[in-house]
């Protein structure tokens, strides 16, 4: 009769039923009421386990001998602990469904609640940004007074915006190109001269006596061969193209300075 007793309070049936006690008496010291979903649930698979713990034997040959395991009893109550656990959430699941489909049909049914609810979260929205725009406006209206605080002391006030020239105030270009032009040629015959005074040649008789302290008795005019004559000309007529040149770039410059200043006034 004790193993037979063993036997039956290691049983499937009687270890479930000992898990879903232990479930019910846990959820009973948190505080849930008779009324609530897991109470009830329990309580329905309490009253499935009572009965079919009393209709499980209590004694058997291969019952017995895996009653007298320990380890086998703790084995068979995890496995009823869980089954009671996949059972409890099992018909949760189904009453939140429930829920969310009562829910969901509620809302599809009445238009109006659901258009009601939209112009809520708009509503909402405009409040939010409005909020948001005015605490910024607060707070600039915060950093500008504080600004003016600090810098009571300094006052100013512009009388004329400040404004780009059109025109540069320095130098004066008309001026500076006539001043180029000039100081150009006076270099270039400062250079001629320079080099014609150098050179070791005696250009009339008076500078040869004068050199040379002793009387000219004659002198021989210059022979200028025909190659000597297209080589002069060749070179006059270049200098007279850069001199034309000269004045017509000068002219072009000016010219140009005049229309600008015609367009900046």
């Amino acid at each position: 009769p004790g193993a037979g007793g063993v036997a039956g309070a290691a049983g499937p049936a009687r270890a479930r039923l000992q898990a879903i006690q232990g479930q019910l008496a846990d959820a009973r010291a948190r505080g849930y009421t008779e009324n609530h979903p897991d109470v009830i649930a329990l309580k329905s698979q309490l009253a499935a386990a009572t009965a079919a713990a009393r209709s499980e034997p209590l004694s058997g040959g291969a019952a017995a001998g895996n009653a007298q395991n320990p380890l086998y009893a703790s084995l068979q109550s995890m496995v009823a602990d869980r089954q009671a656990t996949v059972a409890s959430l099992r018909m949760r699941k189904s009453q939140l469904q429930g829920d969310l489909d009562l829910l969901n049909s509620k809302l599809s049914g009445d238009p109006e609640v659901a258009a009601e609810q939209g112009a809520i979260d708009r509503d909402y929205q405009v409040l939010k940004d409005q909020y948001d725009a005015l605490l910024r406006q607060r707070e600039q209206t915060a950093l500008v007074g504080q600004a003016q605080s600090q810098n009571d002391h300094v006052k100013f006030s512009v009388i004329d915006p400040p404004t780009m020239p059109r025109t540069p105030s320095a130098p004066n270009r008309m001026l500076l190109l006539s001043g180029v032009l000039i100081a150009g040629l006076g270099a270039g015959i400062g250079a001629a001269f320079a080099m014609g005074q150098l050179r070791t040649t005696f250009p009339t008789t008076s500078r040869l006596e004068k050199a040379a302290g002793m009387p000219v008795i004659g002198s021989i005019g210059e022979v200028v061969t025909r190659v000597q004559s297209s080589q002069r000309r060749r070179k006059l007529t270049m200098f007279l193209g850069g001199t034309a040149a000269l004045g017509a770039a000068y002219v072009l410059l000016l010219g140009v300075e005049i229309l600008q200043r015609g367009l900046a006034a």
